[in-house]
């Protein structure tokens, strides 16, 4: 099972069109989303520890082929438990902000460089948690 699994499909994040390309290699999870209309690209490439250390903060730990079986889901859109979002910083920061009951900061002087980065969000949720 060396040999590298790769999907690529278009996928629609808030209205706009993206190409998602993912290979999974071994234990690295390489990772390319291009928007159609702009041509902007965003390429990440994660090992299986980064993977799972990040699975593990978010409360909701999965192991790496786990992780990758339920992006692949997100991707092909064929579970109802798994989405996908793509967002930019000040959104993470938007959504942080809500969660924490503030109102938003100031911006650090770095947002225009950290804006052009892109976080791609893997939601699972279950059945019942999409009630309430």
């Amino acid at each position: 099972m060396d040999q590298p699994a790769g999907l690529q499909v278009d996928y629609v994040f808030r209205g706009v069109e993206h190409a998602v390309r993912v290979v999974v290699s071994g234990q690295v999870l390489e990772l390319e989303v291009e928007d159609r209309m702009t041509a902007d690209q965003w390429r990440g490439e994660f090992d299986a520890s980064f993977i799972e250390d990040l699975t593990h903060k978010t409360g909701n730990f999965k192991q790496f082929n786990i992780f990758c079986n339920m992006l692949e889901s997100a991707l092909t859109q064929s579970s109802e438990s798994v989405t996908l979002d793509l967002l930019t910083y000040t959104d993470l920061e938007s959504l942080r902000n809500r969660k924490m009951g503030g109102r938003p900061g100031p911006l650090a002087s770095r947002s225009a460089q950290l804006n052009s980065k892109r976080y791609l969000i893997l939601i699972y949720s279950v059945e019942f948690d999409r009630w309430g």
